[in-house]
């Protein structure tokens, strides 16, 4: 199909100004110095929405086609503005306050992350990675004589992990096979039973793309039996709608820098309230101890003990020392973006890139692995060269990426355009 057909069969997906212009469009951009973290442009939202503008948001566009978002998304210019305005502050003025004065606090960038997913603020705690987070969770869970149900399509640095606890402390993993890449909640029954502690799945897989549609049937079915769901949602959110309460998720974690357009090293961390010290425990522990004895105290207080403290409530309790200040500096901004952008409106127009990979690559001799219809940004092909496509690709100046051998992984945002298609399908026919 010709480009020009595609996206006359595309018109009405409402997504504003379609980013149809060639890799020359965003040669010039605003310089980050000059740049206003705390406003977000007018590009971005109702009306005047443009996709060609948000583009040169994105400097990473300017020398070659980057659709390798599903590995590490770049960050707009807007947050490297305010990462730069971090840096400076901790160059010139760091000491007191411990935060500084101009930025939203800590517990802003929490609320804005739980109002992306449905949380309430005080179910979302700092993290340093989704792997680190879903470890923290396992260690707080008394899974002992049960078992933890999980997929193939689970990132495997976690399976890794499962494993590992499987060899080591004789925890029973079941590990449902895909059904041709993908799954659903019918694959579960007879899996789940009264001694499954826990259920793991990712709601879009690394691998292939595929996004679970019936979270709340699985995670209904582990409830029936006693377990709890954990949702691995570093490849669907701020790419894909993710609402906690409504899928049923009891616990989640995710890192910053893929779709939420972040830096690495910091991420959130989602526990539902009510099993937050009870069925979750903290692992680590982080507060204060008050010496309650002379010299430390003139006034000893007969109440209390010599060593008083108070145990860390909350999400708080699942943290340790500060959070990366640059994190939470990078993730406000990014998220201030993709709220007024709006997720609907990013997958409606990654949609538009997705659909037209979808139809093409396999004419071009690339068969899809990922379900069709799927509604995640990411999206594999297998290639029957894999060495000698990645060639072409690079001399062509496009990065994307190969994983498990032959699968081409391509991952568009919504910097990336039709001219960027064209490219890929010019270099690999």
């Amino acid at each position: 199909m010709e480009r020009s057909t595609f996206l006359k069969s595309l018109a009405g997906v409402g997504v504003g100004t379609l980013g149809l212009s060639s890799l020359s469009a965003c040669k010039t951009s605003s310089s980050d110095s000059s740049v206003n973290p705390d406003v977000m442009p007018a590009h971005i939202s109702g009306a005047a929405l443009d996709f060609n503008k948000i583009r040169e948001d994105f400097p990473r566009t300017r020398e070659e086609v980057y659709m390798d978002n599903a590995s590490t998304h770049p960050i707009n210019i807007y947050t490297a503005a305010a990462l730069h305005r971090y840096a400076e502050w901790a160059k010139n003025d760091v000491g007191e306050p411990w935060w500084p004065k101009w930025s939203e606090t800590r517990q802003e960038c929490k609320d804005s992350f739980a109002k992306l997913i449905n949380a309430d603020p005080d179910e979302i705690a700092f993290a340093r990675t989704t792997v680190e987070a879903e470890n923290n969770i396992l260690n707080g869970m008394d899974l002992k004589g049960g078992n933890v149900v999980t997929t193939d399509l689970h990132y495997a640095p976690s399976l890794y992990g499962y494993k590992m606890r499987e060899k080591r402390e004789g925890l029973e993993v079941r590990i449902i096979k895909h059904n041709d890449w993908k799954f659903d909640a019918k694959d579960f029954e007879g899996v789940i039973d009264k001694n499954t502690k826990l259920v793991a799945i990712t709601l879009v897989s690394n691998v292939n793309g595929f996004l679970v549609k019936d979270v709340r049937a699985i995670a209904d079915l582990a409830h029936a039996n006693g377990a709890l769901l954990y949702v691995d949602i570093i490849q669907g959110v701020g790419a894909v709608p993710v609402d906690v309460k409504a899928m049923g998720i009891d616990m989640a974690a995710c890192s910053t820098f893929k779709w939420l357009m972040g830096s690495k090293g910091f991420g959130f961390m989602y526990v539902r309230k009510d099993l937050q010290d009870t069925r979750v425990l903290p692992t680590q522990h982080h507060g204060g101890l008050n010496f309650n004895y002379g010299p430390w105290t003139d006034s000893p207080d007969s109440a209390l003990g010599e060593f008083d403290f108070k145990p860390t409530t909350g999400p708080a309790m699942y943290e340790v020392s500060y959070p990366s200040y640059e994190g939470v500096s990078c993730a406000i901004t990014s998220m201030k973006y993709i709220h007024t952008l709006g997720v609907e409106n990013i997958r409606n127009y990654v949609r538009t890139l997705t659909s037209r990979l979808a139809i093409e690559m396999p004419k071009i001799g690339y068969p899809m692995i990922t379900p069709e219809g799927n509604e995640s940004p990411i999206i594999v092909f297998q290639a029957k060269d894999p060495e000698g496509a990645m060639k072409k690709l690079r001399a062509a100046k496009i990065n994307v990426a190969m994983r498990f051998g032959n699968k081409l992984r391509l991952s568009p945002s919504i910097y990336n355009n039709q001219a960027d298609i064209d490219r890929i399908l010019e270099t690999l026919s």
